[in-house]
């Protein structure tokens, strides 16, 4: 897979070091000529050091024939007319990096399908480490009314020394909500409900389901009055 990164961020530069160390073809773009010595020489990857939102340099970066377009810019109206671009080069698949959000708009109408916004990232962290601890790390899904969530328990949870199968079978127990399994604190590794394990001090819980279904799932697995 050919990946064109745009970049002017250290994100960029810690990706292309990890999609070349995957066995990933890159190349990597950049106005700054340090970050490009830097990069020439760590990855020996095709590096060029140029204006990223020149059509030129770009099509010296290869556009042309890239799998993947990442625009990395620090500023939104770059990293638009780099997906502009790709577009009119019909890239299967172009990516960006969201810095204000009232340009969420205009990176759809450039046919950026793919947009990271690191506010909406850190919003949702903050509320959940605000309204629910005990969620440590989730991942949506579709349009974010699913989740996978990683739920860890407290000290005197009444799940303790219990079955895995103790959750679902509790009665406030959302049942849209799927249990995945169960990563144990010994081994970091995840075990299926089938394998019906004993859920122990450090372990964590992982599920699917909505926002709600989480929080619930997590309430009621921490909180002695509602076992």
């Amino acid at each position: 897979m050919y990946i064109l990164i745009v970049n002017e961020d250290p994100l960029g530069r810690t990706l292309a070091e990890i999609l070349v160390q995957n066995g990933h073809e890159v190349a990597y773009l950049d106005s700054d000529a340090e970050y490009c010595n830097l990069v020439a020489a760590k990855l020996g990857c095709l590096v060029i050091h140029g204006e990223t939102t020149n059509i030129n340099v770009l099509r010296e970066a290869g556009i042309e024939r890239a799998d993947v377009v990442i625009a990395l810019h620090q500023k939104d109206i770059k990293n638009i007319m780099v997906g502009i671009f790709a577009r009119q080069f019909n890239v299967p698949q172009i990516m960006a990096r969201l810095r204000q959000t009232h340009y969420a708009s205009a990176y759809e109408l450039a046919g950026v399908a793919e947009v990271f916004s690191e506010f909406d990232f850190l919003l949702n962290k903050m509320l959940i480490a605000i309204e629910n601890p005990h969620v440590k790390q989730v991942m949506k899904l579709g349009n974010g009314q699913t989740e996978i969530a990683s739920l860890d328990l407290a000290e005197d949870s009444p799940l303790l020394g219990q079955p895995l199968s103790a959750v679902w079978e509790h009665h406030d127990y959302p049942h849209k909500a799927l249990v995945l399994g169960l990563i144990k604190e010994e081994d970091q590794v995840v075990h299926l409900p089938r394998e019906q394990p004993t859920v122990e001090k450090g372990d964590f819980l992982i599920v699917v389901g909505s926002p709600e279904d989480v929080h619930q799932i997590s309430a009621y697995i921490n909180n002695q009055r509602r076992w």
